[in-house]
């Protein structure tokens, strides 16, 4: 196997991460002989166990495997990258852990290294969701790319945001592998995400979305950003753990904050305690990345969401429900009624139509126009 086909098979083996691949390269000339290596040897590795060794010597035939993965990826229209490729993000170049295999769907652009990182909680708050789809909007209309996590709550509400600027630019990193997409609910959003810029994994294609991978993804979202915002959060909310790989990136913290009775805002009101810089809008943000540029776009007002533009992307049960919506809240049981939809399908596009920025909930099950 040559450098690149070792590379990709110990990423295959699924246990073999940038710590583990560094103990390799300071003990074996080639990374192919690992596979040949006596189990007393890989398990005396640093990083490495016992456990680690049998695992990879098991692994047999590793070339067809990575053949296999790689045609698996071909029909996906997914491109495998390996660190030295050419298009493989600079960005992760100076990470202390930077990964050496990524896996992507769509299209990353030189000018995506100008990014933003928008996270927060995966249940915010009406307040946070239209922070994070106002704000989100306001990047990319600046000419920046919005990075998240594809998660359920601001990270959707985040790249939804982008989205809804013409030309606007957005990037998922995933915490499991791009064939096994997580949350499922977002495969949609996935694809516009492909279709308007990139969606990133470094776990093999079928990978589970497994707890213990979305702290290490969580280094990528922060690495390909100039800067991170927290819209909300909780205290012991995951997006610290971003925040932290910020931190020792060097990389500016923004936070939102928001009232003092909601648990949403404890996280953020904490961040701003801390030394990060207070966004009351993105004016802010790059103030702080000194990016004057970005600001002077921002503030002339050339780019400006077009609302046509985003009832063009909705499918005829979407728009056959917000018909049914007025500017006054309307409990579900009306729209029920009204469409003849079932429960489940009146909640999925009630919560699509939500995240576009058309309708927001009140209390009670009721919904309305915005």
């Amino acid at each position: 196997m040559n450098q690149r086909e070792s590379l990709l098979a110990l990423h295959l083996t699924g246990i073999i991460g940038p710590r583990r691949l560094k103990a390799v390269r300071g003990v074996f000339d080639e990374l192919s002989d690992v596979f040949g290596a006596s189990e007393e040897i890989l398990a005396h590795l640093p990083d490495w166990t016992l456990s680690c060794a049998q695992k990879v010597l098991a692994f047999k035939d590793p070339l067809p495997k990575v053949g296999a993965e790689l045609e698996k990826a071909e029909k996906a229209c997914v491109t495998a990258l390996v660190s030295g490729d050419a298009d493989f993000p600079k960005a992760f170049e100076n990470l202390f852990d930077p990964p050496f295999v990524l896996w992507r769907v769509g299209n990353y652009l030189p000018e995506d290294e100008n990014a933003v990182a928008v996270i927060g909680c995966r249940k915010p708050s009406a307040y946070g969701k239209q922070a994070a789809l106002r704000l989100s909007e306001d990047v990319a209309k600046a000419g920046y790319t919005v990075v998240s996590g594809l998660a359920r709550g601001i990270d959707s509400l985040a790249h939804l945001g982008a989205l809804r600027v013409p030309n606007g630019r957005t990037i998922a990193f995933l915490g499991s592998g791009l064939l096994n997409l997580y949350p499922p609910e977002n495969k949609k959003l996935a694809q516009e995400i492909a279709e308007r810029g990139a969606i990133f994994s470094e776990y093999p294609l079928l990978a589970k979305p497994l707890a213990l991978h979305f702290p290490q993804r969580n280094r990528l979202i922060s690495g390909a950003s100039k800067g991170v915002l927290v819209v909300e959060a909780k205290k012991d909310s995951g997006s610290f753990i971003t925040v932290d790989h910020a931190i020792e990136q060097g990389k500016p913290v923004f936070a939102v904050p928001g009232p003092i009775t909601h648990t949403e805002s404890e996280g953020t009101h904490a961040l701003i305690q801390q030394g990060a810089k207070l966004v009351m809008g993105v004016e802010d943000i790059f103030h702080e990345l000194h990016d004057i540029r970005a600001e002077t776009v921002f503030k002339s007002g050339k780019v400006r969401v077009s609302t046509a533009m985003v009832m063009e992307t909705l499918t005829e049960e979407e728009k056959k429900l917000l018909e049914k919506l007025t500017y006054t809240p309307l409990h579900v049981d009306v729209l029920l009624r009204e469409t003849g939809m079932a429960l489940r399908q009146v909640n999925e596009l009630l919560l699509t139509l939500e995240m576009k920025g058309l309708v927001q909930q009140a209390p009670g099950h009721c919904y309305f126009k915005i």
